[in-house]
C-alpha cells in the first residue's frame, strides 16, 4: 500500500471470512507492525454471527494482535430508523469503525473488497442506473468521516485469494448465506455472472474493471469542475450550467444538506422545481421538502 506506513496503527476490518483473513495474514507477511483487528457482529444470523465473532476473537490473539470487538442490534436499527438493512448494517459497521479509530487513535483501516466484488459493484450499479460514481466502482482509498479506508485487494481475483488461503492453511469462517440467491448480489455473483462468462468468456471480468478505472478517472474530473454550493441554489445559476454539470451540484447540496442517501431521483426532484409553477415544493427524504421561491431553492422541515 503506497504511502502507508508499516510501522503506523492500521485497523483491519475481519468479518472471519476467507477474504478477510487472508488480507489479516497478508499484512501481516507484508511487515505491518501494529494492527488492530476490528470486528462487528451484526446479530442477524443467530449463532453463525456469534461464532463468527468467536473465531475472530481467538485469531486475533493466537496472532497476538489487540481486538476491537461490538455487537450491534441491526435489525432493531433497521425497523427504528426506517431503513433497509443494508443501508443500517453501513451505518452501523461506519460509526463502529470511527470509535475504533478514535480509541486507537488510528487514521486508517483495511478492507478486504477484491476485484470480482468490484466486477460485481460494478454490474449491480449499471442495472441500477447509477452515473459514472457508481460504474466506476469502489475506490481504492476512501473516507469515513477522517478515517481512511484503504482496499489493497482490489486488483486481486477471488482465485488468487482462496489459493494464498490454501498455500498457507489460513482458517477462516465460511458465511452459508453467501451460497443464498434471495439477495440480488448473491444472484449475481452465483447465477449471472457465471452466464456471462459462458456467453463470453473470462475477459469480460477484466473489461469491467478497465472500464470502472476509466469511469473513476472521469468521475474525479468531472467532479472537480462542481463549484461548492451555499446554503440555498440559485435558479438562474442552475439554469445556465450545462445539465449534467447542475444534476451534480444539486446533488453535492443535498448531501452537504444532509440528505439522506441521495441519488438520481433526488436530484431529478430539485431539478423539476425549474419547471414548476411558482410557488413550487417537491417532498424529499426524511420529511424534508425542496421549496423553490424568489429564484431560490432551499430546503425546509415537514411539519411532524
Amino acid at each position: 500500500m503506497a504511502g502507508v506506513s508499516k510501522t503506523a496503527p492500521l485497523l483491519v476490518g475481519v468479518s472471519g471470512g476467507r477474504d478477510s483473513m487472508v488480507l489479516l495474514h497478508g499484512l501481516l507477511e507484508c511487515g505491518f507492525k501494529k494492527l488492530a483487528v476490528c470486528h462487528l457482529d451484526h446479530t442477524l444470523r443467530g449463532k453463525a454471527s456469534a461464532k463468527d465473532a468467536e473465531f475472530v476473537a481467538r485469531s486475533a490473539a493466537k496472532l497476538g494482535l489487540p481486538l476491537e470487538l461490538a455487537r450491534a442490534q441491526t435489525q432493531g436499527y433497521a425497523d427504528t430508523q426506517k431503513k433497509s438493512l443494508e443501508l443500517a448494517a453501513r451505518e452501523l459497521r461506519h460509526a463502529f469503525f470511527e470509535g475504533c479509530a478514535l480509541r486507537r487513535r488510528c487514521r486508517r483501516i483495511a478492507l478486504a473488497h477484491h476485484a470480482d466484488d468490484q466486477v460485481e459493484t460494478c454490474l449491480f450499479n449499471f442495472l441500477r442506473g447509477s452515473g459514472a460514481a457508481g460504474l466506476g466502482g469502489m475506490k481504492p482509498r476512501t473516507r469515513i468521516g477522517k478515517l481512511e479506508i484503504l482496499r489493497p485487494l482490489l486488483g486481486v481475483g477471488r482465485d488468487e485469494i482462496t489459493a494464498w488461503a490454501k498455500s498457507r492453511k489460513i482458517a477462516f469462517r465460511e458465511d452459508a448465506s453467501n451460497t443464498e440467491t434471495v439477495h440480488t448480489r448473491n444472484k449475481l455473483r452465483l447465477e449471472i455472472l457465471p452466464a456471462i462468462e459462458k456467453a463470453v468468456g473470462p475477459s469480460f471480468r477484466s473489461a469491467i474493471l478497465r472500464a470502472a478505472d476509466i469511469l473513476r478517472s472521469e468521475d474525479d474530473w468531472m467532479e472537480s469542475l462542481v463549484p461548492e454550493p451555499g446554503a440555498e441554489l440559485h435558479c438562474k445559476q442552475l439554469r445556465e450550467m450545462h445539465p449534467a454539470l447542475a444534476s451534480r451540484f444539486v446533488l453535492r447540496w443535498l448531501r452537504a444538506s444532509g440528505i439522506e442517501e441521495p441519488g438520481w431521483r433526488e436530484t431529478r426532484t430539485v431539478l423539476s422545481l425549474l419547471e414548476k409553477p411558482s410557488p413550487a415544493k417537491a417532498n424529499l427524504p426524511g420529511n424534508i421538502h425542496a421549496r423553490r421561491r424568489s429564484g431560490r431553492i432551499f430546503l425546509e422541515k415537514g411539519k411532524p
